[in-house]
């Protein structure tokens, strides 16, 4: 590869922490004039930390020990207690040091997202993980990005699509509405249409240049400015995808077709089947749950895995997601105090 130095971005809130919520609470009213309604504290689980953080590192350490540099970038002075901040690998990156001072205090991952690149010392080729993403067997450099530079991107298909954008934006959820957005942008700036792409929730590979030469794009920079100051998620943002198809569109990335692995004991013959057609595709993909108890056995074999929160998890699945962690991941590693 061009460069074989690559960074780890992680985007990390203690979703626990009071001060927070006060904070979040005072400024949903400030700029709705309004109590936050109980939909936005069922999108907790958004924020809600699980624990995660730290065994998605231990997975880093055990299983991706070439990493140049892991920036963690955070807001309201939050670090997690057992981070080593003096481990040379590790940098924290506060709000205010990426983003104008007029977007903070932000509650929008959309919208720190797009000042990723204003990270002082970020390498050229890095890797964008969530807390809640883990890797899962020891993976090369070349997982990610190809001999010459260029970015491995798994995706997966919509499962729905229509030719009217904007009914397809109306029945979306705000997360999908990013990605329908993140595809339209490119469409109306470089005509190119890339609606049938949807990312993994994986572990994704990025180019800073390619991501600064997309942005910098009047109609896409725009479109940055004014989103970098939503301080809650809105339904007219994009999302990081966007850089990760526009990469595709300049030949700067491979986008390869994920099939994750089935599990289940409804249908266990079908998706047995399923699973022995599609054993090498599914050796390099990514695996999403929200309940690793039932996904357990399915995990062994994903590269890389996310343990995806949702509203709907009670206090006995939390628990068993971290016990789950807690026996994959046993050892203490270099980035613990």
């Amino acid at each position: 590869m061009p460069n074989n130095k690559i960074d780890i971005v992680y985007l990390w809130v203690d979703g626990a922490d009071k001060k927070w919520h006060t904070e979040k609470e005072k400024w949903y009213k400030k700029i709705t004039g309004k109590i936050m309604p109980d939909t936005q504290s069922a999108a907790e689980s958004l924020y809600r930390d699980n624990g995660e953080l730290l065994y998605s590192m231990r997975s880093v350490a055990e299983c991706a020990p070439w990493v140049n540099h892991i920036y963690l970038i955070t807001g309201f002075g939050q670090i997690p207690k057992w981070l080593n901040t003096k481990h040379p690998k590790i940098t924290i990156i506060p709000h205010k040091q990426i983003m104008p001072k007029s977007a903070i205090p932000t509650f929008n991952s959309n919208s720190i997202e797009m000042c990723i690149p204003n990270i002082h010392g970020l390498q050229e080729q890095f890797i964008i993980m969530n807390d809640d993403t883990f890797f899962n067997k020891k993976l090369s450099p070349s997982f990610f990005f190809d001999k010459f530079g260029r970015a491995r991107v798994n995706y997966t298909s919509y499962v729905k699509h229509t030719a009217d954008i904007n009914q397809w934006l109306a029945e979306s959820d705000t997360y999908t509405t990013a990605l329908i957005n993140s595809a339209k942008i490119l469409d109306e700036t470089f005509g190119k249409k890339l609606y049938n792409y949807r990312p993994t929730h994986g572990i994704d590979p990025y180019i800073k240049s390619s991501w600064l030469e997309c942005i910098n794009n009047p109609k896409i920079k725009k479109q940055v400015q004014k989103q970098i100051l939503n301080k809650f998620r809105t339904k007219d943002e994009i999302q990081r995808w966007t850089f990760n198809l526009y990469d595709f569109m300049r030949g700067r990335a491979i986008f390869k077709h994920t099939r994750a692995i089935k599990y289940g004991k409804k249908h266990w013959f079908s998706n047995w089947l399923y699973n022995i057609l599609h054993y090498r595709q599914i050796c390099k993909s990514n695996l999403v749950c929200t309940n690793a108890a039932v996904a357990s056995r399915a995990i062994l074999h994903a590269a890389t895995f996310c343990i995806n929160d949702a509203p709907e998890n009670d206090i006995n699945i939390l628990r068993g997601n971290r016990e789950f962690l807690q026996k994959r991941f046993p050892n203490k590693c270099e980035f613990e105090k």
